[in-house]
């Protein structure tokens, strides 16, 4: 190791600023969380998407609380209200409805799923944090 090197590390120690590069193989991957109301994500961040499948049928019946019997009545109060959604609620239901393509997308077939890069997919977890540990281990054993 030449002194170059050497006063480079020191400096890097002393400051506190020694970490891991990150090389652009190394990108982070698109993570996608399919879950309902049941089943809290953990440890999710801005880059996550998040899918409640659940949502639609919950917004339903917020939707059809309360209704009259008479099916015209019924259906104008329907509009009413759907039109008077704000747009969080829209929102959700646009994010819900997305997830649930998407589900069928990847061939989802029971949650939570955690997808990461569109074809990777770890069950039963929605702690983003643990399913990155268990699709990097699983990644390692793929490359022995």
């Amino acid at each position: 190791m030449n002194v170059t090197t050497a006063h480079f590390i020191i400096s890097m120690v002393l400051t506190g600023t020694l970490y891991e590069p990150v090389w652009a193989s190394e990108e982070s991957p698109t993570i996608e969380v399919f879950t309902d109301s049941r089943f809290a994500v953990i440890n999710g961040t801005d880059n996550t998407a998040v899918y409640m499948i659940d949502r639609i049928d919950q917004l339903q019946q917020e939707l059809s609380k309360g209704l009259p019997s008479k099916p015209e009545i019924a259906k104008k109060r329907v509009m009413q209200r759907f039109q008077g959604m704000n747009s969080q609620l829209s929102s959700e239901m646009e994010s819900a409805a997305k997830g649930l393509v998407q589900a069928l997308h990847y061939g989802i077939d029971r949650y939570p799923a955690i997808v990461f890069d569109g074809e990777v997919v770890v069950y039963g977890v929605t702690d983003v944090n643990a399913a990155t540990r268990i699709h990097k281990q699983w990644q390692g054993e793929g490359k022995r």
